[in-house]
């Protein structure tokens, strides 16, 4: 007996150190300065709730979800004044997740991007690039960067992508950045 318990010890501190080593089953990303995207890269085991706190820690929003399998969701935080926001996530068994995002708009960027969703997993990407000589576009499914180009001299860049088979059809957003530093993720609307 005393043999099966010492395993049964040695067991539980192996689990939790690989536990302890997994990549974190939630993303919190912000998408946009003012949008937040949740992705959960695996079904849930129950239902999950998503909390915005402000800078006074007050509750902003709760929203509960019952999903049985992996999902992604956005948060339009518009409505909301500018700040400080933490997002918590936390499953049926306490697990929690937080990141803290900061609303302040940026003035005046560099680059006007938009994504429009054109049907059958295609997205046409706008990018109008005021200064820029170079433009880095990167795709992303959920948080799995999918592809990579740099285009040069990208003014009025109209370009449609097709992403065949994402594991996230709507958490798919766009990256557009240029060699000067200026970055945003655009997402479809």
């Amino acid at each position: 007996m005393k043999k099966i318990m010492t395993m049964l010890f040695v067991a539980g501190i192996v689990t939790g150190a690989f536990a302890y080593n997994e990549d974190k089953p939630v993303e919190i990303r912000q998408t946009e300065p003012s949008k937040v995207l949740v992705a959960v890269k695996e079904a849930p085991q129950g239902p999950m709730v998503v909390k915005i706190l402000d800078e006074q820690n007050q509750l902003v929003l709760r929203d509960r979800i019952t999903k049985t399998e992996a999902f992604a969701k956005r948060y339009d935080l518009n409505a909301l004044p500018e700040g400080k926001y933490q997002i918590q996530v936390a499953d049926a068994f306490g697990n929690l997740s937080s990141s803290t995002v900061n609303t302040e708009v940026v003035t005046k960027p560099e680059v006007y991007s938009r994504v429009t969703v054109l049907g059958d997993n295609q997205f046409r990407l706008l990018v109008s690039a005021l200064d820029a000589k170079d433009v880095t576009v990167q795709i992303f499914d959920g948080d799995k960067l999918i592809h990579t180009e740099t285009v040069e001299n990208p003014q009025g860049l109209h370009k449609v992508y097709t992403i065949s088979k994402p594991a996230f059809p709507e958490a798919i957003s766009f990256k557009v950045s240029t060699g000067a530093g200026f970055t945003a993720y655009v997402a479809s609307k």
